[in-house]
C-alpha cells in the first residue's frame, strides 16, 4: 500500500485500501469528501451554526412534527435531519470503499479528493441503542449555554477520575442540577437507564450503527460519528487519540482532481452512481437527465 501515490482509477484505490485479512478481522469505516482541505466536522460544527444547535433541532421538531412520528430515539431523530440535509452533530461515514470513493469524486472537480480511512478500536463502534449514543444524541435539547456547562463539569470530573477515586468522583458529578436533568432527558427516551452518566462519554466521539431502516443508509452502507462535547472536527492529520486509546488506525486517501470523472464513470459500472446511493425520485431524476444530456 502507498498511501502517497494519488488515486488516478478504481484499481490505484484498491492498492490503498486496508488488506483483505484486515476488513475480516475488524470494523473499518471511510469517509470520502471532495475537498482534500477539508478536516472531519459535522455540519452544525460549521458556518457559525454551533450555537444554534438547540433552536435548529427544536424548530424542525415544531414545524415537521408528523415527520418524527415513528421515531422513537433521538438518534433516530438526528438520522433523520441528516438525511434531510439539516445540520447535526453526526457525520456521514460508510463500511462501503466504494461508496466513500464516490463522494470524493463527486463535485470540486478543480480540487484533490481524499477517502479517510478509519479502523476505530471497537470500544468506539456503539449500536443505536447504547447508553453512550443515547447520551449524545439528548445534547440538542440543551442550549450551547447549558452544553458549555456539561463539558466544563464532565472535563473536570474526567481529570479528577484520572488523579483520584474514579467512583465518588462520577457520583459528585452525577449530583450536578445541570447533569440531573440531562439525566431526565434520556430517561424520558429509556426509562431503565441506569442513574449514572460517564463523564467520558461526554467527551468522546463515537461511531454509530444506526437501524437500517431507509433507502439511503442502506444503500450507501451508511454509519454516523457522533460527536461529543470536547472536539468540534478531526484534524486531517487523523491523529488515533481522537478516538481514544486501543487499536485504532486511521490514514488518509488522496484523488487525483483530473481523474475525478473518469472514476466516477468507471464507479457505474460497478452499480455506484448518483441514481443507486440517492434512491429519492429527485435524485434519480437528476441523474437521468445528467445522463442523457451526456450522450
Amino acid at each position: 500500500m502507498n498511501s502517497d501515490e494519488k488515486v488516478i482509477s478504481i484499481e490505484t484505490y484498491l492498492n490503498q485500501l486496508p488488506r483483505l485479512e484486515d476488513k475480516l478481522r475488524g470494523d473499518i469505516f471511510y469517509r470520502g469528501q471532495s475537498n482534500i482541505s477539508y478536516n472531519l466536522s459535522p455540519s452544525i460544527f460549521r458556518g457559525g451554526l454551533r450555537n444554534m444547535e438547540h433552536n435548529i433541532y427544536t424548530q424542525i421538531l415544531t414545524e415537521c412534527a408528523h415527520e418524527f412520528e415513528e421515531c422513537n430515539l433521538h438518534n433516530e431523530i438526528l438520522s433523520k435531519m441528516q438525511h434531510y440535509g439539516v445540520p447535526t452533530r453526526l457525520l456521514d461515514v460508510t463500511s462501503n470503499a466504494l461508496v466513500a470513493l464516490y463522494f470524493a469524486c463527486e463535485g470540486n472537480y478543480e480540487e484533490d479528493g481524499s477517502v479517510f480511512v478509519m479502523k476505530p478500536d471497537k470500544s468506539y463502534i456503539k449500536q443505536y441503542e447504547s447508553d453512550a449514543i443515547t447520551i449524545l444524541s439528548s445534547l440538542p435539547r440543551f442550549t450551547s449555554d447549558e452544553k458549555e456547562e456539561i463539558l466544563g463539569l464532565a472535563s473536570n470530573a474526567q481529570k479528577e477520575i484520572l488523579e483520584n477515586d474514579s467512583e465518588e468522583t462520577i457520583l459528585k458529578f452525577n449530583n450536578n442540577k445541570i447533569i440531573k436533568r440531562l439525566l431526565h432527558e434520556i430517561k424520558k427516551e429509556k426509562p431503565a437507564f441506569e442513574n449514572i452518566i460517564n463523564p467520558k462519554d461526554l467527551l468522546s466521539n463515537y461511531f454509530l450503527l444506526p437501524r437500517k431502516n431507509n433507502a439511503r443508509i442502506i444503500r450507501q452502507s451508511g454509519a454516523f460519528i457522533i460527536f461529543g462535547l470536547k472536539d468540534r472536527e478531526i484534524d486531517s492529520s487523523l491523529q488515533p487519540s481522537t478516538f481514544g486509546e486501543g487499536n485504532s488506525q486511521f490514514y488518509k486517501i488522496v484523488i487525483e482532481k483530473d481523474s475525478k470523472k473518469s472514476i466516477i464513470d468507471q464507479l457505474m459500472v460497478f452499480g455506484i452512481s448518483k441514481a443507486t446511493l440517492h434512491p429519492e425520485l429527485y435524485k434519480v431524476a437528476e441523474f437521468i437527465k445528467e445522463k442523457y444530456y451526456r450522450a
